[in-house]
């Protein structure tokens, strides 16, 4: 029995001096826990933060629906992941002002949604945040907003028309594709970059000022846009990246300044 003892620590000792001599190339690996505190309080479920709660899902009805700015006596500051997911009786949203965040694919397919209203106390709107919101008609983006996510509004097909502040600095990829009833955007003179298939198959699309702000226009930017007639290109662009423009089939005139010194193949 001594023995036996024996053997396990022998056993237990080589396994310490093994870690131990862990060459110093080897990887490592931490695993993390998660400092939230999930509750459930009517028809949210939310998680506790530092400086208040985040919602993590909506267990209500839908139609129109008045988000607290307290839950529990805590403060909402975030409309998490996924958290109005697929909520196809949702109609209509108000967010207090005490959220800062709307989160990755927050209101993800929510398709009955007609009319949302985002609180300048909003900074950022995640990726996928409304995508396939198919009913939504207008967006009023607040000027506390700096950055529109990838896919943010991707197939919001309703969408007619959207207002970017000048606070926001990116439209990041797929931020409005397949928009297919917008028929104008104004871009204000803050966006230093216009993403990848940012605008492509708004086929209702007529008109777009690009500000002098923007340096590059990226690949399949503005493709299908069949019904754009005319643009002009700022002089502060210094590259259209390939299909940018690509099947914009009723684009008659173009104005491209000196400062494009690469034109890319199908641009």
């Amino acid at each position: 029995m001594k023995e036996k003892r024996m053997k396990n620590w022998k056993k237990l000792l080589m396994i310490v001096l093994a870690m131990v001599m862990l060459p110093a190339g080897m990887p490592t690996y931490r695993i993390e826990v998660q400092a939230g505190i999930s509750e459930a309080s009517g028809d949210y479920d939310y998680e506790i933060k530092e400086d208040g709660v985040e919602i993590t899902k909506y267990n209500g009805n839908g139609g129109d629906v008045v988000i607290p700015s307290k839950i529990d006596g805590k403060k909402v500051i975030g409309i998490g992941y996924r958290a109005f997911l697929d909520c196809s009786s949702l109609t209509s949203v108000m967010i207090p002002d005490s959220v800062s965040s709307i989160g990755i694919s927050a209101f993800y397919g929510c398709s009955s949604l007609t009319s949302v209203s985002i609180p300048d106390s909003v900074t950022s709107i995640g990726d996928h945040a409304f995508q396939s919101c198919s009913s939504l008609t207008s967006v009023s983006i607040p000027d506390s907003v700096s950055s529109i996510g990838d896919h943010a509004f991707f197939e919001c097909t309703s969408l007619t028309s959207v207002s970017i502040p000048d606070s926001v600095t990116s439209i990041k990829d797929s931020a409005f594709e397949n928009c297919s009833s917008l028929t104008s955007v104004s871009i204000p003179d803050s966006v230093t970059s216009i993403g990848h298939y940012a605008f492509e198959n708004c086929n209702s699309l007529t008109s777009v000022s690009i500000p002098d702000s923007v340096t590059s226009i990226e690949y399949y930017a503005f493709e299908n846009c069949s019904s754009l007639t005319s643009i002009t290109i700022p002089d502060s662009v210094t590259s259209i990246e390939h299909s940018a423009f690509q099947n914009c089939s009723s684009l008659t005139s173009v104005s491209i300044p000196d400062s494009v010194t690469s034109i890319k193949d199908s641009a």
